[in-house]
């Protein structure tokens, strides 16, 4: 038989696996569909695909027949076109169908056909119930492609079909209502509806669109490639990129929704000079040149009186690589100190430091196209359908098909439905956890001792220090049995695993041992470097893993360089005119105690609401008092802005253009859909301009002009990146050359440091376990429907999915404190404490509290206290002692 195949008479080589629907397509023949989703499993359910094959009686359906050699196919005849158009009648037949289906894809089914339809008559009817979706019977023809992918791409099952013939209809929820139902408001179900249906506020909206402009959302560390249209001076839609390596198309309620903060009444439109004290703050608009100027002498002027240490910066991890890179370049190279950091020290620092010791570089070794490769997946102390909820539905998806899902964390999420397991380790005793697991490991002979012999060092040292562990012991201070460790353990000796995790392990006192154990299990089972498998922190912020890449932080240059190696050094000093200084800066919790001893004097603070975001809040706020001047550049006037001395509007991720690198280490273009409101402006161009005042010959004309000096500065992570190159799905890194495509996989052909460490780390005793009158531990987080301190999604319609913070507390806790559903509770440390709203809810286990922090009012940091990790300086969120008592 022929190992070609033939479509309309053209000549096709059959892939194994693909449809006739495929390889039609492939030829660029349009085969006509409206069940079928791209991408999802074929219902095979409307025949408007069918085609015929020579030598077959009947036709067959073309999204769910596979192609084979030597198959002659017809994809349109007159008598296709009739069961065509026949089929499509059967669809408008009867009065509940009726509605101007034009611009739709079913209304250019109808068009092609010569079918019509009743016009719509009178109201349409749409059910208006939640913020963001609306539903119009009248229009539905139930084709089932909303639960297709509802189902089958988000994972949320919020539709059904209810009624047999014409008085078939479309079920939403139980309750047959979007508010009650288990809708994420991802609206994927929107972009799949045929007729429109379903539709969305921007539907609403009216007015057609000026421009689409190709852009990456600027909310979590995901990197979604979004499509922007725009309309007058305002967003119109947003939609993903279909086919994009990150997304596929597909975005969360916050990527596709939450832009209304673009067009805040509220938002920062002119530089502000604080005029009155902090007791009776007034705000003077003044210009840009007085505000630079303002700045630059302020600046100069203490480092004049006080020494280059007494000044500092935090870079932002919503802004771009640019800005990152400039700002801590205008304080190493023309102020002359190494006090800058980012809120990478308050997140995955201790990651970072993790990886960098036991791997050679502190970032993710895989790719998102891992999860669907994976046969194991372990997701510990992450969230991600919340957190990070396009890569959530991935792995929720990869776990429906049949991957093996173990999740290792305090409270009972979303993912825990679709697990083979789940192990919930008391908050900051992973390591006891990840090494009692290892230890069972060696114990069955079940690790890679293949792997382990050619691709690492130190498993003679870690086989003898597990051996000196009790396992009963381990056991107990991760509060889990060792049957339920040994049920890891055998997943893991199954073969490699993608090893997915969060803040829960990096935001510990003992967060460099957590990441550094669970990358012993990742070597054990010979999991880095191949595909489906590997190490995948999840990011938090946009650009989060940009702004530590970038040189943001104390003691690495760009690139994470050493500032002691001497070819660095000497590489930068060629670039910037002046080497950097070599002993290393302070980070932030550091930056904060000097600032409180009146030893640092001025803080520069780009795009961080530290007032709110940072541990032990009481603190903090003291120390941005203490400055003799704080200058911060925002959106909006944020608690911390409140505090500033000058404070500088900024242009947002839809209004500027630059790069940002996701949690995979890929680099794509941001571009700008909007000019920023009033005079705001990028924030690389305020760093610039401030340094040109205080002498710099900075000749920057636009963001590419930065991102080239950056791949001078550090070759061998960026030496190939270009914005030439960063169209579509832009690169990622290391891409040493030009010609280097990218990596997406490191460690691949060995570990960048030569060999894997395996390290044997002593489990310790958080300071906040078993803390006398205080029995609960605290954990803090974030929600599926808001985001980080809820400066831009408070913004927007986020705000009636998500209206308040809440207590999650297991309903034992409740009964024994006498905690009603509701009822306001205070929640005390030994550092502060705050009232807050109950929740009464299973997810959490007894003795376990789970508090967001999005909402200013909930002061969630006043609980937290100063207690860090010794190495990385991150601090500790994931575990606080605390006490309950009713409150009126």
């Amino acid at each position: 038989m022929s190992a070609e195949a033939w479509i309309d008479g053209r000549i096709v080589e059959p892939v194994p696996g693909e449809t006739i629907l495929a390889a039609a397509r492939r030829l660029g023949i349009d085969v006509p569909t409206l069940c079928h989703v791209e991408g999802l499993p074929p219902p095979a359910g409307c025949r408007i695909c069918l085609v015929e094959v020579e030598g077959e009686a009947r036709p067959r359906a073309a999204c769910h027949s596979a192609l084979a050699s030597g198959m002659r196919v017809r994809t349109d005849s007159p008598s296709l076109a009739a069961l065509r158009r026949d089929l499509l009648a059967l669809h408008v037949e009867g009065e509940a169908l009726r509605g101007d289906f034009g611009g739709t894809r079913f209304g250019a089914l109808l068009a092609r056909h010569g079918v019509g339809a009743p016009p719509l008559a009178g109201d349409d009817g749409a059910l208006a119930s939640h913020p963001y979706l609306r539903f119009e019977a009248a229009r539905c023809i139930t084709c089932r492609r909303c639960l297709a992918t509802c189902a089958d791409l988000q994972g949320s099952f919020v539709y059904g079909i209810g009624g047999r013939g014409f008085r078939t209809a479309l079920l939403i929820g139980p309750e047959d209502r979007f508010e009650t139902s288990p809708c994420t408001a991802c609206g994927a179900c929107v972009d799949a509806c045929p007729t429109g249906a379903l539709f969305d506020v921007d539907r609403e909206s009216g007015a057609p669109a000026d421009a689409t402009t190709e852009t990456v959302c600027g909310y979590c560390g995901v990197g979604c490639r979004i499509e922007v249209t725009t309309r007058g001076r305002g967003v119109a839609r947003i939609r993903g990129v279909p086919g994009s390596a990150v997304n596929r198309g597909h975005l969360c309620a916050k990527g596709r929704f939450a832009h209304g903060w673009q067009s805040s009444q509220d938002r920062l439109r002119t530089p502000l000079l604080r005029t009155g004290p902090l007791s009776d703050p007034r705000w003077r608009e003044i210009s840009w040149v007085e505000a630079t100027a303002r700045i630059a002498e302020a600046l100069a002027s203490l480092r004049e009186r006080h020494g280059a240490g007494a000044l500092g910066a935090l870079s932002s991890s919503r802004s771009t690589n640019e800005a990152a890179y400039l700002l801590q370049k205008l304080f190493r190279a023309v102020l002359g100190t190494n006090h800058v950091d980012c809120c990478a020290r308050v997140c995955h620092a201790s990651t970072a430091m993790a990886l960098q010791l036991v791997t050679g570089t502190g970032a993710a070794s895989t790719c998102y196209a891992d999860i669907e490769a994976a046969r194991r997946i372990v997701v510990a102390g992450a969230n991600p359908t919340e957190a990070h909820p396009v890569v959530g539905a991935r792995i929720l998806q990869q776990a429906r098909r049949g991957a093996r899902l173990a999740v290792i964390d305090p409270r009972r999420i979303d993912l825990c439905d679709v697990a083979s397991l789940h192990l919930p380790v008391r908050p900051g005793a992973n390591v006891a956890a990840f090494h009692a697991i290892a230890r069972l490991l060696f114990e069955s002979g079940r690790v890679d001792a293949a792997y382990l012999a050619e691709r690492c060092e130190g498993e003679a040292e870690l086989r003898e220090f597990l051996t000196r562990l009790s396992l009963d012991d381990c056991a107990r201070e991760a509060g889990v049995p060792v049957a339920s460790l040994r049920e890891v353990a055998d997943l893991l000796a199954e073969g490699p695993t993608l090893f997915v995790w969060g803040l829960g392990l990096s935001e510990l006192v003992q967060g460099v041992g957590s990441v550094m154990a669970l990358a012993n299990l990742a070597m054990l089972t010979g999991s880095v470097g191949r595909i489906g498998a590997g190490l995948m922190p999840l990011r938090g912020q946009n650009n989060v893993q940009g702004n530590a890449d970038m040189g943001s932080m104390p003691a690495a240059l760009t690139g994470y360089q050493p500032l002691d190696d001497a070819s660095a050094r000497a590489r930068v000093e060629r670039e910037w005119g002046v080497a950097p200084p070599e002993t290393p800066g302070w980070t932030i919790p550091e930056m904060f105690e000097a600032a409180r001893a009146r030893e640092l004097r001025a803080l520069w603070i780009m795009g961080e609401d530290v007032a709110q975001s940072d541990p032990d809040e009481t603190r903090v706020l003291e120390a941005l008092e203490s400055l003799d001047f704080l200058v911060v550049q925002e959106l909006f006037l944020t608690e911390t802005a409140r505090r500033a001395h000058v404070v500088l509007p900024a242009a947002g991720y839809l209004e500027q253009e630059g790069t940002f690198t996701n949690a995979e280490r890929r680099i794509q273009h941001v571009r700008p859909a909007l000019a920023a409101p009033g005079d705001a402006r990028p924030d690389w161009v305020a760093v610039r301009d401030v340094a040109r005042a205080l002498g710099a010959d900075w000749r920057y004309a636009s963001p590419s002009d930065v991102m080239d000096e950056i791949a001078r500065v550090a070759p061998a992570l960026f030496g190939g990146v270009s914005y030439a190159r960063l169209e579509g799905d832009g690169l990622q890194w290391p891409c040493p050359s030009a010609e280097h495509p990218g990596t997406a996989r490191v460690h691949e052909r060995g570990f960048l440091r030569g060999k894997g460490l395996l390290v044997a780390v002593p489990p310790l005793r958080s300071s906040e376990h078993d803390v006398p009158g205080h029995p609960y531990l605290l954990v803090t987080g974030r929600v599926l429907h808001q985001y980080n301190v809820g400066t831009m999604t408070r913004r927007t319609r986020q705000q009636h999915l998500a209206p308040a913070d809440w207590l999650e507390i297991h309903p034992e806790d409740a009964r024994r404190e006498g905690i009603a559903a509701g009822s306001h509770v205070v929640v005390s440390s030994r550092w502060g404490e705050t009232r807050v709203a109950a929740r009464i809810t299973p997810r959490t286990p007894p003795g376990i509290l789970f508090l967001s922090f999005h909402q200013p009012e909930t002061h969630a940091n006043r609980v937290t206290g100063p207690a860090r990790d010794p190495r990385s300086n991150c601090p500790q969120y994931k575990a606080t002692a605390v006490r309950l008592r009713t409150s009126s």
